[in-house]
């Protein structure tokens, strides 16, 4: 497998050739201003030179019903992002009923429709089909797209709740029907080839500009963290259950003169996990800190003196790749995690460990002090996985396939 960014400059020059011209139609599994995707960091740079339309999914029954003009306080239609971006909604009157029938098919129907008729007024053309979960199989053929990608940003069968055996048939479908597959780590990669299939990889990035030392440097220490004593091994994104409570718990016990200060919305769901969140939360060296603004993330990472990946593992879960990783990079935080697939180059910057004892452990060698040179490291890794070169490598890949799907469009014509 060569290697992800071959032929990619350190920095890139926005003269150089690109793809442009193109739509580009995106659908989500999310809202676009849900934080740091993947997704949006790449959709924003694509849309430098294209028209980028993203489209979240259709609101929920419970979101309906109940709410009086605009549940979730956001409008069905075209939303104006930025320059060549777009967001558009269904209608809310469409939302998801998953009993298959002819209501479900004409609630479809009514959704294509409506899109289309958007990307009509938005003088768009024969889109690419840019994918992100298997249940968007359905969308392909519907738009007259030049190509399909699929972008696997995790293994979806390991989430809370998912129905594994419908997600794998869903996946396969999709898998056989794209032109392009993309997976962010090479376990993923490597579980979703097929002799056949097109699949490449390219990891997940960060915004260096935005998480280096440099652009910290001069930040205040958040009002939140100023006040807390003692050295803090912080985590930043959802607190739900993809965490090890039972570890988390286990590893504040050990280490009481440590403050654990976790960063965003916190969703328990399964009644397991929340009798191991509750005991974890109600000890005195941890803090849950609640949501922030996107622009306040980099400013709590700076404040860190050890940045936290403490994700339950299991064959369905070690696959994971958290964007997080690379915003402690850029950092130059060092790192504990359990043991996840995605490592690879930057194994030996990684505090490694599965158990509470040796997580623990983990975190007081990180706490002890490292060279600078191993710091030097992180920060060199973390600008080599700049966003900027993240979407080049996927700008590349949809010039290289379209190019070709042109040059095979033309020779069938001339015979």
């Amino acid at each position: 497998m060569r290697p992800w960014d071959e032929g990619i400059p350190a920095r890139i020059d926005p003269a150089s050739e690109r793809l442009r011209g193109e739509t580009i139609l995106c659908f989500g599994w999310s809202d676009w201003d849900s934080g740091t995707q993947t997704w949006n960091q790449i959709l924003r740079r694509l849309a430098y030179r294209n028209l980028v339309v993203f489209v979240p999914p259709p609101l929920e029954r419970t979101e309906v019903f109940g709410s009086r003009y605009a549940p979730n306080g956001k409008h069905a239609g075209i939303s104006h992002v930025e320059d060549h971006l777009y967001v558009y909604r269904f209608p809310h009157f469409l939302p998801n009923f998953y009993k298959p029938g002819s209501l479900v098919r004409s609630i479809h129907a009514l959704r294509r429709r409506g899109l289309r008729r958007a990307l009509r007024r938005l003088g768009a053309g024969r889109p690419v089909l840019y994918l992100l979960h298997p249940k968007f199989r359905g969308y392909v053929g519907a738009f007259d797209e030049k190509l399909v990608l699929y972008h696997i940003l995790d293994e979806y069968t390991g989430y809370i709740g998912a129905n594994k055996e419908r997600l794998r048939a869903e996946e396969a479908t999709l898998l056989d029907r794209a032109d392009l597959v993309v997976c962010v780590a090479p376990g993923l990669r490597e579980a979703k080839s097929a002799p056949y299939r097109n699949v490449l990889y390219v990891p997940n990035g960060v915004d260096y500009d935005r998480f280096s030392p440099d652009a910290l440097r001069d930040a205040p220490v958040p009002e939140d963290l100023a006040s807390i004593r003692g050295p803090v091994a912080g985590y930043i994104g959802r607190i739900c259950d993809k965490l090890d409570f039972r570890l988390l718990h286990d590893v504040a016990k050990l280490l009481p003169g440590v403050m654990f200060c976790f960063v965003g919305p916190a969703l328990v769901v399964l009644r397991q996990n929340r009798d191991l969140f509750d005991k974890w939360i109600a000890l005195p060296n941890v803090r849950l800190l609640g949501a922030k603004r996107n622009e306040e993330v980099p400013g709590y990472v700076g404040a860190f003196d050890v940045g936290l990946l403490p994700y339950l593992v299991n064959s369905e879960t070690e696959d994971r790749y958290p964007l997080k990783l690379h915003e402690y990079l850029a950092a130059g935080k060092p790192i504990v995690s359990v043991p996840l697939s995605c490592f690879g180059e930057v194994a030996d910057l990684v505090h490694t460990a599965a158990g509470d004892e040796k997580f623990a452990e983990g975190i007081r060698a990180a706490l002890a002090g490292e060279p600078p040179e191993k710091t030097d490291r992180r920060l060199a890794v973390a600008r080599a996985h700049d966003w900027d070169r993240i979407a080049f490598r996927i700008d590349d890949l949809l010039r290289e396939r379209l190019r070709r799907t042109d040059l095979a469009t033309w020779a069938s014509v001339r015979r």
